[in-house]
């Protein structure tokens, strides 16, 4: 295997932070199909997966363009030869039900909430399915140089600040640079499996105003990141024993 690294989604987010950090071979829809077919024959060491499209409406007619972009790409990637795949998913895969979800614990995929969700758990599925050693890495909210504008940013950023979400909305935060240390750490150490990559305690948005001392208009709906143990990575890596308000200030202090 001549190559070491392929990165998809460097173009921005956790993809462009990685790429940035480890380097390797940008898998992006500019990548010329001659790249693409020298690493189909050679392979790789190891595939980062980070691309993935989000976004909120899908409908009967951009249906195969979103499972181009999602699962149609886990598999085109899948099949460049490696020995070790890290997909990064989402803890939206666990579905809502009032109970907090562990690695080794099955998912009705009739409970998963929405297409988002389901595309990343049906590409996870496609990773199990090759046989090489892979990481799956169930993620909670990133915070990290280049994310998007999001409900935290405009708390950090707007006085006074306008929101769609409720004041008790629910999140877990963890940073990029705790997440690259682990993927780090991981490859060096040979460690695979599934991972819930959360911090130990999730926060309101009303406590994150209080805490920064911003007036916010908040709005009528509500997101609950639920309730994710975290204990078996944060065993491995004591970074994620922080909860989720520390995680704020972490960032908050570096931007």
């Amino acid at each position: 295997m001549q190559g070491k690294l392929i990165i998809s989604g460097t173009a921005s987010g956790l993809g462009k932070y990685l790429h940035c950090r480890f380097g390797g071979l940008a898998w992006t829809r500019q990548l010329p199909e001659a790249d693409r077919q020298r690493a189909r024959e050679n392979g790789v060491e190891t595939i980062i997966h980070c691309a993935f499209n989000s976004r909120g409406s899908v409908t009967s007619e951009t249906l195969h363009d979103y499972l181009a972009d999602n699962l149609y790409l886990t598999q085109e990637l899948a099949a460049v030869p490696h020995r070790k795949f890290i997909f990064i998913s989402t803890v939206d895969v666990y579905p809502k039900i009032g109970h907090r979800f562990t690695e080794a614990e099955p998912i009705d995929v009739n409970a998963v909430s929405g297409i988002y969700a389901l595309s990343k758990l049906m590409s996870e599925s496609v990773v199990r399915s090759r046989g090489s050693e892979h990481l799956i890495l169930r993620c909670s909210a990133l915070l990290g140089p280049d994310i998007r504008r999001n409900s935290l940013i405009k708390i950090l950023e707007d006085d006074p600040c306008i929101l769609t979400l409720r004041a008790d909305s629910r999140f877990n935060y963890i940073l990029h640079e705790d997440l690259a240390d682990f993927i780090e750490f991981a490859m060096q150490n040979g460690l695979g499996g599934t991972y819930n990559a959360a911090s130990n305690e999730t926060v309101t948005l009303a406590a994150v105003a209080a805490e920064f001392g911003k007036t916010i208009r908040f709005g009528s709906f509500r997101y609950d990141a639920g309730d994710i143990d975290n204990r078996k990575i944060a065993v491995v890596f004591p970074a994620f024993q922080k909860n989720s308000l520390a995680v704020i200030k972490q960032f908050a202090n570096r931007r």
